[in-house]
């Protein structure tokens, strides 16, 4: 055998370990994706509302929350409901059965809603992420930011503060 026989053959089997661990690695990748969404689907909290009773003006509206994914850390909601708004903070445990909360008023709000509406539904996990649950479950990835983003278009900063969403502020 020749050097240029020498060489191709050592070209081709280059070639072939080359692509085994492409398609191994490829493997792995997909075998980490599939363990991250696992992962993401059983700590990702999932909350569900349930508006009850009559709204009364300037008395704290009552609503059951359910959580049918992991713990839910930390939550901060504000409803709109008749021409007011209401809001507070929610935590639950993993899978947690309905809870009846009160959100108490807030302020006055700028038009009337025929029905119940949640205008901000954002809540963290354990591992620390925060998703909004009133945009459909969408990740946020600078929960402070958004949070003071969405207070300042609904005009409420100052009004209502989500310490345990948003986290503590750095010194």
């Amino acid at each position: 055998m020749n050097a240029n026989q020498l060489l191709v053959v050592l070209m081709a089997a280059t070639a072939v370990l080359s692509l085994w661990a492409a398609f191994f690695a490829t493997r792995a990748d997909w075998a980490t994706r599939r363990a991250m969404k696992s992962w993401d689907s059983a700590t990702k909290p999932i909350p569900k509302l349930v508006f009850t009773g009559q709204v009364s003006p300037g008395q704290a509206i009552d609503l059951e929350v359910e959580n049918l994914g992991g713990t839910l850390a930390a939550g901060g909601i504000i409803v709109h409901a008749s021409d007011e708004l209401y809001g507070g903070e929610v935590t639950l445990p993993q899978n947690a059965p309905a809870r009846h909360i009160s959100l108490p008023f807030i302020v006055k709000a700028w038009k009337r809603a025929l029905e119940p509406e949640c205008l901000v539904l954002v809540v963290r996990d354990v591992s620390g992420r925060c998703w909004d649950y009133a945009d459909g479950g969408k990740q946020i990835k600078n929960p402070r930011r958004w949070l003071s983003g969405q207070l300042r278009g609904l005009r409420m900063q100052g009004m209502i503060d989500f310490p345990g969403v948003a986290g503590k502020e750095k010194r």
